[in-house]
């Protein structure tokens, strides 16, 4: 299709994407994405995501449907918060309150059985898989990732730590969006060697000392703890959490056959098993009685970083009201909010499009809305709505 050369084709053009080649001529996976490159460079088909690293495991317990006259959540309420979701570019819309499914909707091309993106959701994996490195003795949090990385041992890049990186605040540079063969955000995302890209970046502030949401941090989170345990992450993910869980089928994005998962973005699961990811973390890591995650780790996790109190380690945190709340300190981007979330102590899983999953241990409760960017997103309209339409004791069945 060549549609990489869509920025008008002609002699400079093309002198740009030989330079770009010149440049990245040992990364043929990334010129194969990038001269095929989908219509929507932010929402492509699953067909895009290839060559992918599937799951397909027995499928575990699942929590049940609330009946008719089982609601602890007012059905209006309910209804209401639903047809916000679907009018705001959902594609589902699931809502398990004291373990009981109270609604579940779909819309688009979506469906219960459809393995859907969380995009940059993925992020917060990382985190749970250095919890579970931390807890097998194979990594500490406050390691010098140079330890683990020969490449970084001596460089200023192997100062950063474990928690620097799970904080966001590497230090790295992180390039903006834009357009070309030669922007590094787009030969991140698309790269055919995602360790040598990682890899490829330079200091631009000491560690722990600036919020920066960036896909290279994330990356590395897999990258460092991959080589501390001495397995293939992928391997390591459906042996500590996958499995655990009880999750089915679901795939990560790999850079080449041979080669390394994307944990910076575009897992792609069914709706109920992103439930379980969020479900884990509301019952303190344990699943259906048995312990996934270390005792203490998902608090560990959820506590105010230093830079951000809105962020904790790799998870976002509704502790203080913004009306736009940053993805970084250096950028003016991030999610508009049009007023404070009702409890604390809510955090949520959160991803391009607006793809949001809210865990609320007051409430007991676990919302999950996929979907596309939409103009009227407000990311507290969901989670208040539904607390402010939880039923009194009397009025619950």
């Amino acid at each position: 299709m060549l549609r990489a050369f869509g920025y008008g084709i002609g002699g400079l053009a093309v002198c740009f994407v030989i330079a770009a080649g010149l440049e990245y001529w040992s990364d043929p996976g990334f010129w194969q994405r990038y001269l095929n490159q989908p219509d929507d460079a932010m929402e492509p088909g699953p067909d895009f995501y290839l060559p992918q690293f599937a799951m397909d495991e027995p499928s575990g317990k699942f929590f049940v449907t609330a009946e008719h006259g089982e609601k602890t959540i007012d059905p209006v309420t309910l209804k209401a918060a639903a047809d916000w979701a679907g009018q705001t570019g959902g594609t589902a819309f699931i809502v398990v309150h004291k373990g009981k499914i109270q609604i579940e909707r779909y819309w688009q091309e979506g469906g219960a059985e459809e393995l859907m993106t969380g995009r940059a959701m993925t992020k917060t994996l990382n985190a749970l898989l250095a919890g579970a490195a931390i807890d097998d003795g194979a990594i500490a949090i406050d390691d010098r990732i140079g330890e683990y990385l020969e490449e970084w041992q001596d460089a200023p890049q192997g100062d950063i730590t474990l928690r620097d990186l799970l904080y966001q605040a590497s230090g790295l540079e992180n390039p903006p969006l834009g357009p070309g063969a030669w922007n590094r955000f787009t030969r991140s995302a698309w790269t055919g060697d995602v360790v040598m890209v990682a890899l490829d970046h330079e200091m631009a502030h000491e560690p722990g000392t600036v919020f920066d949401i960036g896909n290279v941090t994330s990356q590395l989170i897999a990258i460092v703890v991959q080589r501390a345990v001495g397995k293939p992450i992928q391997e390591y993910f459906v042996e500590k959490i996958w499995q655990p869980i009880g999750a089915d089928r679901g795939s990560f994005f790999m850079d080449r056959a041979d080669g390394m998962i994307h944990i910076d973005c575009c897992f792609r699961t069914t709706p109920h098993n992103w439930l379980r990811l969020g479900a884990l973390m509301l019952n303190d890591g344990v699943w259906q009685g048995e312990r996934v995650l270390p005792e203490g780790w998902v608090n560990t996790m959820t506590m105010p970083s230093p830079r951000n109190p809105n962020y904790g380690m790799h998870i976002w945190l509704g502790r203080e009201f913004v009306e736009n709340r940053p993805y970084s300190e250096t950028r003016p981007a991030g999610v508009p909010h049009r007023e404070p979330f009702v409890r604390d102590d809510i955090y949520f899983f959160e991803g391009g499009g607006y793809r949001t999953m809210y865990v609320i241990p007051s409430e007991n409760m676990v919302i999950l809305r996929l979907g596309k960017r939409h103009a009227d997103w407000d990311a507290s309209y969901l989670p208040n709505r539904l607390i402010e339409g939880l039923l009194e004791e009397s009025e619950a069945p």
